[in-house]
């Protein structure tokens, strides 16, 4: 019989900590993508808005509640999970919620708590874990042992927001989610800080040094801790060096605004920068802190902040940055600082990538725009990499995972070939013999940028990578990279905006 998601997790907990490389079993996922613990519930929550549930949606919860109610778990946990193929615990919460609070006076509450119990103990479906603790979040602060249950499944990423949620209504629920807060490090890190409140000094400081640090992106809750943390107020005071690395810490954050808001929402953003500048005199700078300041100079550049600018630039350019830089690059490090303050670095970075080639070979982009160090990049990565193990019947497997290693260098590699027609031929065939989606589709656009730079139809540019192609499409399993193929095939030359250039103006 297979183990229950809470036994799982329970079976993989030592001295309170759930062991860093458990990953949760799931029969009922048949998703190609593998997301991480806790990821498509951050993304819809972040990135997403909240669209409700449709007539067909609402029946169905109203059908596996009933069955709750009659006290049949078993097969309230199998309706629920066929609920929930269509309709994701995090969606439906509020509906679920108030549909419960709406009809108290005639549903058998007892029934839904123990349904509710069950389902977290009991139920081998993500889905289901979550809606079991949605419906316990309606009972309030329970007995130990059932916080203790709450406690031990939120220590996985992927519901920890959920028990986050249930400990809010505990009496000493923001002790709790601090406690919990602290032993997840991924998407239930940046939910737990959301909630967390800075009511002791031992939690503004955790904000202050630990809340950012999580296994995503940092950016996530940079803005958060920088509030809750009263980091401008340090800042304007006299930090130590600690504080001031860490408050370095959450403006690099800050200023990644892809994922969330984060400097735009500070007021008087560049009198804040100013004093961080102004202040950077009175310590030693590392490369992390010189970096950091090469952001800011980017955010004020791109809004004509001139005085932040100017002062950036007095720092970056200055003696102690360039023998800082100077030092990182013979270990492979502090290379966007180097490129971009035009200090030597290729030569120490070859020598890097060839001598530690599994630590080093991402920073391959760095001599790939250079093309003294083409050939000499790419055949370190002749050497190193597998190519006659590599070659396989094409998967719908963007291959992610360990035994992907091979195929995730060789993708580096691919995406810096785009620019340079007919250079690295042999790895554009790897690409296209490879069994992973991604080195597929990359070597496809890859001859789509090549054939279009030299309007010459993919035949003519090259009649080796042309049959090989013509060989793939008889085979080809995922439709992105069919769509690839069909123009090249096809003879076309010319390609606009972002899809599978259809539009032929050849």
């Amino acid at each position: 019989m297979e183990k229950s998601i809470y036994q799982q997790i329970c079976d993989n907990i030592t001295d309170g900590i759930l062991d860093c490389d458990f990953i949760l079993h799931e029969q009922d996922s048949d998703d190609s993508v593998k997301w991480a613990p806790g990821a498509l519930d951050g993304v819809r929550i972040y990135h997403m808005s909240h669209t409700g549930m449709d007539a067909a949606q609402l029946k169905g919860m109203v059908r596996a509640l009933k069955v709750a109610i009659c006290g049949d778990f078993s097969k309230a946990d199998a309706m629920f999970f066929e609920w929930t193929k269509d309709v994701r615990a995090i969606n439906c919460i509020d509906e679920l919620q108030n549909y419960i609070i709406d009809h108290s006076q005639t549903l058998e509450v007892r029934n839904i708590f123990h349904t509710a119990l069950s389902l977290v103990l009991y139920s081998i479906h993500v889905e289901c874990v979550k809606i079991g603790l949605e419906l316990l979040e309606l009972f309030g602060d329970p007995q130990e042992s059932l916080k203790e249950i709450i406690r031990r499944i939120g220590l996985y990423d992927e519901f920890t927001i959920f028990a986050v949620w249930n400990m809010q209504q505990w009496e000493n629920g923001n002790d709790e989610i601090f406690a919990i807060a602290k032993k997840v490090h991924g998407w239930g890190r940046i939910h737990a800080v959301e909630y967390l409140n800075p009511n002791t000094e031992e939690i503004r400081q955790w904000f202050l040094t630990e809340g950012t640090i999580n296994e995503v992106i940092n950016a996530y809750s940079a803005l958060t801790c920088w509030q809750k943390s009263g980091a401008e107020g340090l800042l304007f005071g006299n930090p130590t060096s600690e504080e001031y690395a860490s408050i370095t810490m959450l403006i690099d954050g800050l200023m990644d605004e892809g994922p969330v808001p984060g400097i735009s929402e500070i007021e008087d953003a560049e009198s804040v920068m100013l004093r961080y500048l102004k202040l950077s005199s009175s310590y030693t700078l590392s490369t992390d802190e010189y970096d950091v300041i090469l952001s800011i100079r980017h955010w004020a550049d791109d809004r004509d902040v001139l005085s932040v600018s100017a002062t950036c630039n007095q720092i970056l350019h200055s003696k102690d940055c360039t023998e800082a830089v100077e030092a990182a690059v013979k270990e492979g490090k502090a290379l966007r600082l180097a490129n971009e303050l035009e200090i030597p670095f290729r030569k120490d970075l070859l020598k890097c990538i060839r001598k530690d080639f599994d630590e080093n070979f991402y920073n391959c982009r760095y001599l790939m725009n250079c093309r003294d160090y083409i050939e000499p990049t790419l055949q370190i990565f002749r050497e190193k990499l597998p190519f006659s193990e590599m070659a396989g019947e094409p998967e719908d497997n963007i291959g992610i995972g360990e035994e992907y290693e091979a195929y995730d260098k060789l993708q580096f590699i691919l995406q810096e070939l785009a620019a340079y027609p007919l250079v690295g031929i042999d790895f554009m065939v790897a690409g296209l013999r490879s069994p992973i989606t991604r080195n597929r589709t990359r070597a496809l656009t890859n001859l789509k940028c090549w054939v279009q730079e030299k309007q010459l139809p993919l035949a003519l540019l090259s009649p080796e990578l042309f049959e090989l192609v013509k060989d793939l499409r008889a085979q080809e399993v995922n439709d992105s990279a069919m769509a690839l193929i069909i123009p090249l095939l096809n003879g076309q030359t010319l390609f606009t905006g972002d899809g599978d250039g259809s539009e032929d103006r050849s």
